[in-house]
């Protein structure tokens, strides 16, 4: 009889080991899982900021060629400055893309952009949506 109460005492301290490691291991797994989704989250929100300025930048471009072809050089010299605006805003996003590739998000928050365009709708004009 003491060896059958031998037997279940291994077993049950086996099974403790193994629900002590396997929680350890399954948060540290689903922890893993949440941070890589939150960074993948965040490089698609950059992505599409990203290719939706290419797009306005885009027909800036096109509008200032029109204005300089119609002669109204005014008009062609404030589509002109919101192309520059538009490459700012590009090169920062493009900035934090590869922040966050790099390093995840805290880098991101680590590396302090002068001016740095956070990509939300509340800080966009009306004519960059």
């Amino acid at each position: 009889q003491l060896l059958l109460f031998d037997g279940m005492i291994w077993t049950f301290v086996m099974i403790a080991v193994l629900v002590v490691l396997g929680s350890t291991v399954g948060v540290k797994a689903v922890q893993a899982f949440l941070n890589w989704r939150r960074k993948n989250k965040k490089l698609d929100e950059i992505d599409k900021h990203y290719e939706n300025l290419r797009s306005i930048r885009q027909d800036a471009v096109y509008h200032h060629g029109w204005a300089n072809s119609r002669g109204d050089y005014k008009e062609a010299e404030a589509h002109e400055a919101h192309v520059i605006e538009i490459d700012r805003k590009l090169k920062i996003l493009r900035e934090q893309y590869e922040a966050v590739t790099e390093g995840g998000l805290e880098a991101l928050a680590n590396v302090g952009f002068a001016g740095a365009y956070v990509p939300e709708h509340s800080q966009e004009k009306a004519k960059d949506k």
